[in-house]
């Protein structure tokens, strides 16, 4: 019995230290990768002071301690506001799938994609095992982007993709930014709209930084007002890395609200995420079953405002 109770003291004490030490991430960004678990934390710290058993009062005391960095970190992602669309207003559905290269079963994945029936499919990681599937989404998305080879990013889309590109480009057709594939697409109620899908790497590289930033800087420089971005994007909302883009990226608002994606089997990790600018509003946003990938697929439906 009190080696439970010691191993529980430990597991309060061990979750409840990580948790207040991923909240310096926004001070030193080495330690932000551990926000992405304080979830985790949360759920190690009450299991910890169940097999303590102490006294009631010293178990409220130290869940207090050890659970408040992990409300603190959850808190601002669980209360932010999302706008909301009219319920008369035209939906488009917007899917996001970071298929995997190394797909076991690319068929199915595909299957599924086409089973959710998206307006606009963005796709992450579309080489390797599943690019022979693109061929069939085709199919039932006519219309799509050309990437160049090193590129595995996709834009399927059932209306008209009147413009699209690799890199953005300024009034004299010139390219800046980093690479991101986007698509301007005849909207169904005439009026175009511009998707973009990107593919940041892991948050323990520094290169996610330079990515995040160079991201920013190259979409403050086109309209916003009816822009949607999203992708594998490997932050969690309560990362500090992942609040600084909901700034950088303003007026853009993130419309998924803590979607665990990752990994396949059990997602307890809210790393692909989609922002809609201030023309649109969210109807819904769903994780939807898994398919052959490490990633679950994100369907979004929104409408304008």
């Amino acid at each position: 019995m009190r080696a439970v109770r010691t191993l529980g003291i430990l597991l309060a004490g061990g979750g409840s230290f990580a948790a207040w030490l991923s909240l310096a991430g926004g001070v030193v960004p080495l330690l932000d990768p551990l926000a992405s678990f304080l979830p985790l934390f949360g759920s190690i710290i009450l299991f910890g002071l169940l097999l303590a058993r102490r006294r009631l009062i010293s178990t409220i005391i130290a869940a207090l301690l050890g659970l408040a960095p992990v409300m603190i970190g959850l808190w601002p992602e669980l209360t932010r506001t999302i706008p909301v669309a009219p319920q008369e207003a035209p939906k488009i559905r917007l899917l996001t799938h970071n298929v995997w290269r190394k797909n076991p079963n690319p068929a199915d994945t595909a299957q599924a994609i086409i089973d959710a029936r998206p307006d606009v499919l963005m796709l992450q990681e579309a080489g390797g095992s599943f690019r022979p599937l693109l061929a069939a989404l085709g199919e039932h998305l006519p219309y799509a982007t050309k990437c160049p080879a090193v590129c595995d990013l996709a834009i399927f889309s059932r209306w008209p993709i009147v413009d699209s590109g690799y890199f953005f480009r300024d009034s004299k057709g010139r390219k800046f930014g980093p690479p991101v594939l986007w698509a301007r697409i005849a909207g169904p109620d005439g009026r175009a709209f511009t998707a973009a899908t990107l593919h940041y790497t892991h948050p323990t590289s520094r290169a996610q930084a330079v990515q995040r930033r160079d991201v920013a800087r190259a979409l403050a420089r086109i309209d916003r007002d009816a822009l949607i971005v999203a992708g594998d994007m490997n932050l969690t909302p309560w990362a500090a890395a992942m609040r600084e883009q909901d700034r950088a990226l303003a007026p853009l608002v993130r419309m998924t609200r803590a979607l665990p994606s990752w990994p396949r089997a059990l997602p307890v990790l809210p790393i692909d995420h989609l922002y809609a600018g201030p023309r649109w509003g969210l109807v819904s946003a769903r994780r939807l079953p898994a398919t052959g990938s490490d990633h679950r697929p994100i369907l979004v439906t929104v409408a304008r405002r």
